[in-house]
């Protein structure tokens, strides 16, 4: 297990040591919900979480404890999870999961109709939520399905509270205007 000193020191002014082992038993279910609300539906949280610690695992020697340790890890988990998504948009893999998941409709559920509608509202939107551009899904994502408050967000983004307001103001206002165009253009499909 490797540990490595920070230049940041705690309130007692004792030095803090920071292990990966420590930081994934620690941290490993919140980035993996991180990743599938940031990432959507089609998101493999397993191979983006693996890629974020071991992203974490090169980099940690390089954190300085000037921010939180989660603040650190968000920002980490944000930019694979981006990268992630652009580069399933490049090879079109979205199209390939989402027919494949289209045909597969689990035994368990109660009526095949039922899993199409729930299937087709999370792909509606995470489609509405994908157009938003990305620090607008970031803040909506953080304080709606993550229910952080304003001032957590503006300290995990690492900007002023009253920007992740207006963010998020604005962010609820384009999703609500897609919302509302998306359901339009679903009603005039035969």
């Amino acid at each position: 297990m490797r540990s490595f000193p920070l230049a940041h020191t705690d309130r007692d002014q004792t030095s803090v040591e920071l292990s990966f082992d420590d930081v994934y038993r620690q941290h490993a279910l919140r980035v993996a919900g991180w990743i599938g609300r940031l990432g959507g539906p089609h998101v493999d949280v397993d191979e983006v979480l693996q890629e974020v610690f071991l992203t974490v695992s090169r980099r940690l020697p390089e954190f300085r404890g000037e921010a939180k340790l989660t603040t650190w890890l968000f920002r980490v988990t944000a930019r694979v999870v981006a990268n992630h998504r652009r580069a399933s948009r490049r090879r079109g893999l979205w199209a390939r999961l989402t027919q494949r998941l289209l045909n597969t409709a689990p035994s368990n559920q109660p009526t095949p109709v039922d899993v199409l509608e729930e299937r087709q509202a999370a792909e509606r939107f995470y489609r509405v939520l994908d157009e938003l551009p990305e620090h607008f899904r970031q803040v909506l994502v953080l304080f709606e399905l993550d229910e952080m408050t304003t001032d957590d967000i503006a300290r995990t983004l690492d900007c002023p509270p009253a920007t992740v307001r207006v963010w998020l103001h604005r962010a609820r206002a384009q999703f609500t205007k897609r919302w509302q165009q998306s359901r339009c253009e679903q009603e005039e499909l035969p």
